[in-house]
């Protein structure tokens, strides 16, 4: 009977997602929320262990490295992302731009005639100095996006002109491909220019695919396709990058809908039921590129907005609150693009795009 008693209490959950799909709870908050968060531990730790706290102490703010130094002579750097050991992983596109152009009605990519990039596109930089330790990537890509370092120091990459994800070590050997190479699609088997990827604890494979099909894609570890969520689910409008939370929910930046959505996916130590996404709203936000997060705590940035002032949130996501805002101090963000932090929580990262230039700011305690 009672197993019974659970497959009628599914059944009416999935009779409910039907006849709501696409139903997200939207929050906006008006004003500064004086929530609060806990500290950090000092050292590598991983995420995932960690479980949101039932009350906070300060959050960890933002505050811009006047000592840190960009990388100069880059092309658009499109992605962020923090090794296990705390050196930046950045991707970028060298003499590549995106315009009008670049693609046709069908999302195939008119400059293959081109080839492949020919400079290193993907770069290790020491987190002290900026200095590049170590560069990989030439004659492989051809418009780089979105670049995640999962715990073991693997890169993941997405290309949006090949329509691929790419797994690679941590010095540039190939591991893995999703993907059919310049091939746009809708199915199981490709992409549509995908955005980001995101690594689950459990090994399974968040793909934000992204500009044309505007879903999440969920692999096992292995590569192999488990499902999409699409409008099945939750209504995305280019979904732009990608964070898990310690609870492993996996929020997304929903950009052009200018808002962050968090979801259940099923992915392994999670409910075994799925429970309808929420979203994050404030009238501050526009469009939405970038998120991260630590210890349960996102920061996102916004770009290319007419009707915001560009700069950072930090979001509480238990009561879908903003907690804070933060920026540079030295001149403003011109086109923040991407978001990373460092596994042990003291610093953030932010990449743009036009002026192609990193920012780094220290993660610290605030009263």
């Amino acid at each position: 009977m009672a197993n019974e008693h659970k497959q009628s209490l599914r059944f009416l959950l999935v009779l409910v997602i039907v006849l709501f799909k696409g139903v997200t709870s939207n929050i906006d908050n008006e004003d500064f929320k004086e929530n609060s968060y806990g500290g950090f531990n000092e050292g590598f730790y991983n995420p995932f262990n960690d479980r949101f706290p039932e009350s906070y102490d300060a959050p960890l703010h933002p505050i811009e490295n006047h000592l840190w130094r960009s990388p100069e002579n880059l092309g658009e750097i499109s992605g962020v992302a923090v090794d296990p050991s705390g050196k930046l992983v950045i991707f970028h596109r060298a003499d590549r731009v995106w315009d009008y152009y670049t693609f046709d009605e069908n999302a195939e990519y008119q400059e293959k005639y081109r080839g492949p990039i020919r400079e290193n596109v993907v770069l290790t930089l020491n987190p002290n100095t900026g200095d590049v330790i170590r560069a990989w990537g030439n004659l492989t890509f051809y418009l780089p996006h979105g670049v995640h370092v999962d715990s073991f120091g693997n890169v993941w990459l997405t290309d949006i002109a090949l329509h691929q994800v790419f797994k690679y070590s941590a010095h540039g050997v190939p591991r893995l491909v999703l993907g059919q190479r310049f091939e746009p699609g809708s199915d199981l088997e490709h992409f549509c220019q995908p955005t980001s990827v995101a690594v689950a604890p459990g090994g399974e494979i968040v793909v934000a695919d992204g500009y044309c099909n505007s879903r999440i894609m969920l692999f096992d570890s292995r590569g192999n396709p488990k499902y999409s969520i699409g409008e099945h689910w939750v209504s995305l409008k280019i979904p732009h990058a990608l964070t898990i939370l310690p609870d492993r929910q996996v929020c997304v930046a929903d950009r052009e809908n200018s808002r962050i959505v968090c979801m259940n996916v099923g992915l392994s130590g999670t409910k075994q039921y799925l429970e309808l996404p929420y979203s994050i709203r404030h009238r501050q936000f526009d469009r939405i590129y970038g998120i991260a997060s630590y210890h349960g705590i996102i920061y996102a940035v916004n770009g290319v907005t007419s009707r915001s002032k560009l700069q950072g949130f930090t979001i509480e996501p238990i009561n879908r609150s903003v907690i804070g805002f933060w920026g540079p101090e030295s001149s403003p963000f011109l086109k923040p693009h991407a978001i990373a932090i460092c596994p042990n929580g003291t610093a953030l990262y932010v990449s743009e795009i036009g002026p192609n230039r990193v920012w780094k700011f220290d993660l610290v305690q605030t009263q």
